[in-house]
């Protein structure tokens, strides 16, 4: 099944060089946020990542298919699939705060980059898709963090998603797709440079569905100690058959431990 594009260009932005020999910090985080193409879910997150990373509270991936990816670079391919129907996925969003600068002095000094590598295969996501390595970014806000009236700095999101069951637009050809995508080794590296200073986040992705795994094992387990030695006993498999590292294991056993399941309801 082809893998189709949609990307969201916000604000990206890092690194000003000031009049001064210091230059501006940049912070940047990463979630999977609702579909900015139609959830009526998506306002509110915007609002509370940015309201977060200025504040310095945000939490990487909190809004993961998986809990426990929560604080990490660690992604689902259900955070990275979007389709048209029910509640219309997510997209893999990086959100970037820059406090002390604006839009001005901002002004013609960016450009951002996207690699994916899927399964060992290096893609340039933008060259692919626009025809150009690095590109402009197209919208961003200053943004007023404290509620003064006065801009404390420059603040927006770029996001991602792969349109599920594109063409065909019901459940059965999405769950075909998150299977068949879900079985690879993937990772993107969000990059951006301004003026030569290039800094990037990166976030990955096992070559392991963990929604089925654990629903699969939640099906059968009486109890959580059964739920955990049933991934255990999968995990075991997946590392014998080299399909995931001895420290993939480790972590999808740590998420299990830390679940509620079998009775999360």
């Amino acid at each position: 099944m082809k893998r189709f594009a949609v990307v969201l260009l916000g604000l990206v932005l890092i690194f000003v060089l000031s009049t001064t020999v210091m230059a501006s910090s940049v912070y940047l985080y990463v979630d999977a946020a609702p579909n900015a193409y139609g959830s009526p879910d998506y306002p509110a997150w915007q609002t509370a990542a940015y309201a977060g990373a200025a504040s310095g509270t945000f939490v990487n991936m909190a809004e993961s298919a998986i809990p426990c990816n929560a604080g990490t670079a660690n992604f689902e391919i259900e955070d990275e699939v979007v389709y048209s129907f029910g509640d219309l996925g997510k997209r893999l969003s990086f959100i970037y705060w820059i406090p002390g600068e604006t839009l001005e002095s901002l002004a013609g000094v960016f450009k951002i980059g996207l690699i994916n590598v899927w399964d060992g295969e290096s893609m340039d996501f933008y060259k692919d898709y626009y025809g150009q390595t690095w590109l402009e970014p197209t919208r961003w806000e200053d943004y007023d963090a404290d509620g003064d009236g006065q801009t404390d700095g420059v603040i927006g999101v770029a996001g991602m998603a792969w349109w599920g069951a594109y063409g065909v637009n019901t459940p059965a050809a999405l769950e075909a797709d998150l299977t068949a995508w879900g079985q690879a080794r993937e990772s993107w590296e969000f990059k951006a440079d301004l003026r030569g200073n290039i800094s990037s986040i990166e976030v990955y992705r096992k070559p392991v569905r963990l929604t089925k795994l654990f629903d699969g094992c939640a099906a059968g387990a009486k109890n959580h100690g059964q739920f955990v030695s049933c991934i255990s006993k999968k995990t075991n498999e997946l590392k014998k058959a080299g399909v995931i590292t001895g420290e993939e294991k480790g972590y999808i056993q740590n998420c299990a431990s830390q679940s509620c399941f079998p009775d999360c309801n």
